[in-house]
Protein backbone atom coordinates (compact mmCIF):
# COMPACT_ATOMS: atom_id res chain seq x y z
CA UNK A 1 0.00 0.00 0.00
CA UNK A 2 1.13 3.43 -0.90
CA UNK A 3 1.69 6.59 0.96
CA UNK A 4 -0.78 9.44 -0.67
CA UNK A 5 0.75 12.12 2.01
CA UNK A 6 2.15 14.81 -0.06
CA UNK A 7 4.05 17.66 1.02
CA UNK A 8 2.64 20.13 -1.58
CA UNK A 9 -0.92 19.25 -0.93
CA UNK A 10 -0.40 19.77 2.96
CA UNK A 11 1.18 22.93 1.79
CA UNK A 12 -1.21 24.11 -0.58
CA UNK A 13 -4.07 23.38 2.00
CA UNK A 14 -2.16 25.64 4.67
CA UNK A 15 -1.94 28.52 2.61
CA UNK A 16 -5.91 28.10 1.80
CA UNK A 17 -6.62 28.15 5.83
CA UNK A 18 -3.95 31.21 5.91
CA UNK A 19 -5.79 33.13 3.40
CA UNK A 20 -9.37 32.49 4.54
CA UNK A 21 -8.25 33.71 8.11
CA UNK A 22 -7.21 36.75 6.69
CA UNK A 23 -10.34 37.07 4.86
CA UNK A 24 -12.04 38.30 8.27
CA UNK A 25 -15.24 39.69 7.76
CA UNK A 26 -15.26 43.39 9.35
CA UNK A 27 -17.63 43.60 12.72
CA UNK A 28 -19.48 46.37 10.85
CA UNK A 29 -19.26 48.77 8.16
CA UNK A 30 -18.02 51.82 8.11
CA UNK A 31 -20.13 55.18 8.94
CA UNK A 32 -20.87 58.15 6.61
CA UNK A 33 -20.49 61.33 7.85
CA UNK A 34 -23.94 63.50 8.37
CA UNK A 35 -25.49 66.01 5.80
CA UNK A 36 -23.65 69.60 6.24
CA UNK A 37 -20.20 68.03 7.26
CA UNK A 38 -17.30 69.99 6.02
CA UNK A 39 -16.82 68.99 2.48
CA UNK A 40 -13.20 67.98 2.61
CA UNK A 41 -13.63 65.62 5.55
CA UNK A 42 -17.04 64.00 3.63
CA UNK A 43 -14.96 63.05 0.95
CA UNK A 44 -11.84 61.69 2.72
CA UNK A 45 -14.08 59.40 4.86
CA UNK A 46 -15.98 58.45 1.07
CA UNK A 47 -12.37 57.50 0.15
CA UNK A 48 -11.41 55.58 3.59
CA UNK A 49 -15.10 54.21 3.35
CA UNK A 50 -14.10 52.85 -0.72
CA UNK A 51 -10.79 51.18 0.39
CA UNK A 52 -11.95 49.95 3.52
CA UNK A 53 -14.79 48.09 1.16
CA UNK A 54 -11.63 46.95 -1.41
CA UNK A 55 -10.19 44.84 2.16
CA UNK A 56 -7.27 47.85 1.84
CA UNK A 57 -7.33 48.80 5.86
CA UNK A 58 -4.19 50.41 5.75
CA UNK A 59 -5.17 52.84 2.92
CA UNK A 60 -8.80 53.11 5.06
CA UNK A 61 -7.38 54.26 8.07
CA UNK A 62 -4.70 57.10 6.17
CA UNK A 63 -7.69 58.24 4.67
CA UNK A 64 -10.12 58.39 7.89
CA UNK A 65 -7.18 60.42 9.54
CA UNK A 66 -6.91 62.92 6.63
CA UNK A 67 -10.93 63.18 7.80
CA UNK A 68 -9.71 63.93 10.78
CA UNK A 69 -7.75 66.75 9.72
CA UNK A 70 -10.44 68.65 8.58
CA UNK A 71 -13.00 67.57 10.79
CA UNK A 72 -11.44 65.99 14.63
CA UNK A 73 -14.81 66.24 16.37
CA UNK A 74 -16.59 63.93 13.69
CA UNK A 75 -17.45 60.45 16.07
CA UNK A 76 -17.99 58.79 12.72
CA UNK A 77 -14.83 58.76 11.64
CA UNK A 78 -13.29 58.11 14.65
CA UNK A 79 -15.40 55.04 14.64
CA UNK A 80 -14.49 54.27 11.13
CA UNK A 81 -10.89 54.42 12.47
CA UNK A 82 -11.75 52.01 15.16
CA UNK A 83 -13.25 49.64 12.60
CA UNK A 84 -9.83 49.64 10.78
CA UNK A 85 -7.59 49.14 13.98
CA UNK A 86 -9.49 46.16 14.16
CA UNK A 87 -8.74 44.28 10.91
CA UNK A 88 -5.17 45.53 11.16
CA UNK A 89 -5.27 43.96 14.82
CA UNK A 90 -4.49 46.98 16.38
CA UNK A 91 -6.54 46.11 19.54
CA UNK A 92 -4.03 48.24 21.49
CA UNK A 93 -5.28 51.52 19.36
CA UNK A 94 -8.94 50.50 18.67
CA UNK A 95 -10.00 51.15 22.29
CA UNK A 96 -8.53 54.87 21.86
CA UNK A 97 -10.17 55.60 18.77
CA UNK A 98 -13.84 54.20 20.08
CA UNK A 99 -13.36 56.76 23.32
CA UNK A 100 -13.01 59.54 20.92
CA UNK A 101 -15.72 58.18 18.56
CA UNK A 102 -18.05 58.24 22.21
CA UNK A 103 -16.80 61.60 22.91
CA UNK A 104 -18.08 63.28 19.71
CA UNK A 105 -20.97 60.48 18.71
CA UNK A 106 -22.89 63.62 19.82
CA UNK A 107 -25.68 60.84 21.09
CA UNK A 108 -25.54 58.83 17.61
CA UNK A 109 -27.10 55.30 17.95
CA UNK A 110 -25.08 54.01 15.02
CA UNK A 111 -21.98 54.54 17.05
CA UNK A 112 -23.22 53.91 20.82
CA UNK A 113 -25.75 51.46 20.22
CA UNK A 114 -23.19 49.38 17.69
CA UNK A 115 -22.59 45.57 18.91
CA UNK A 116 -18.76 46.77 18.00
CA UNK A 117 -18.86 49.14 20.22
CA UNK A 118 -20.71 47.74 22.64
CA UNK A 119 -17.90 44.53 22.74
CA UNK A 120 -14.94 46.45 22.99
CA UNK A 121 -16.04 49.16 25.32
CA UNK A 122 -17.71 47.44 28.38
CA UNK A 123 -17.18 48.96 31.24
CA UNK A 124 -16.27 52.66 29.77
CA UNK A 125 -19.97 53.56 29.40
Amino acid sequence: MTSHFSWKRCLLWAMLLALLAACEKPPAEPLILPAGAEPSSFMFNERGTEYFNQGNYREAVIAYIQATAADPHAGEIHYNIALCRYMLGQEDKLKESLKLAKQYALGNPAILQSPFYLKYMKGDA
